[in-house]
């Protein structure tokens, strides 16, 4: 496999240095985005969530722009992901350092690390099943605010899932409500009306997230941020968001029947992020 580190390709294995943070910390911010025949959806949006991560970690992000779409395209070519949908991941860390937790400044700069594969979509008739975690998810935390690279929560809430046959597991904030899934955003549609978790409430701000708070509106569909209790998921018709997945139906248990009209919102929502994310890949196309 090809990857691209601070501007060189490489192929085989990382050459990342054993004192970099991010390797020993969790240091550090990342991007996973979506390749469509080598095109990264959503770019400049997932580019300026990663430098507000960075600058939240006082990390220096100088990030060219033209050259991180240049080094996407070719390892989408490389790695066999240029035909289809692909994934990449950009990776920032504040770079090597020396002992202890204080980001002492040695002069090293970050390390930039960026990959692609193919990636398959998930079939679209099968809903995510979900369980509710045992671990929390702090709203309080640097870390639910920003894509840092301190994903151990999200970790083991997944592991738990899938030690219970599930896709995903709902992780819940320290208040008890619901703030996300262990890699997703998440949904409800109750009574005609779409509600997610706010960003205060631990939810990640997600960029399918922001593209169906913007765009619901004018298909007519009412969508808030509002905190969500658990209950609330149990007796509603639920679905997963990001930026692999798009929207993805999701049930929690037996879950409440999946009424046609909640049905029909989920469709109108999948159209809406089908457009926008067509119209973001013709612009970039076209330049």
């Amino acid at each position: 496999m090809t990857f691209w580190l601070n501007g060189e390709f490489r192929d085989g294995a990382a050459a990342i240095d054993i004192a970099d943070r991010g390797f020993l910390l969790g240091d550090g911010v990342f991007e996973t985005f979506l390749l469509v025949d080598g095109r990264p959806a959503f770019r400049a949006a997932h580019l300026k969530r990663l430098r507000a991560g960075a600058e939240a970690l006082r990390i220096e992000a100088n990030i060219d722009d033209a050259e991180i779409d240049a080094a996407i395209e070719e390892l989408a070519s490389r790695n066999g992901a240029a035909a289809g949908t692909a994934s990449a991941r950009l990776t920032l860390t504040r770079g090597p350092g020396t002992r202890g937790l204080a980001p002492v400044k040695s002069g090293a700069r970050p390390t930039l690390l960026l990959t692609a594969a193919d990636y398959a979509l998930p079939d679209e008739t099968l809903a995510a099943r979900l369980i509710v975690s045992r671990y929390r998810r702090s709203e309080h935390s640097l870390a639910a605010r920003h894509k840092t690279l301190n994903y151990l929560d999200n970790v083991m809430a997944r592991e738990e899932a899938a030690a219970a046959g599930a896709d995903d597991a709902v992780m819940l904030n320290g208040a008890g409500r619901a703030a996300c899934a262990s890699a997703a955003n998440i949904f409800l549609i109750r009574d005609g009306a779409v509600a997610t978790p706010p960003l205060d409430e631990g939810a990640m701000p997600g960029i399918v997230r922001a593209v169906l708070l913007d765009r619901a509106k004018a298909a007519g569909i009412g969508i808030a941020e509002a905190p969500v209790r658990l209950e609330d998921l149990r007796d509603s018709t639920l679905f997963l968001s990001n930026s692999l997945i798009g929207l993805r139906a999701a049930s929690l248990g037996e879950g409440r029947r999946q009424d046609e009209a909640a049905q029909q919102i989920l469709r109108t929502l999948k159209s809406c992020y089908a457009e926008a994310l067509s119209s973001d890949l013709a612009k970039r196309a076209a330049g």
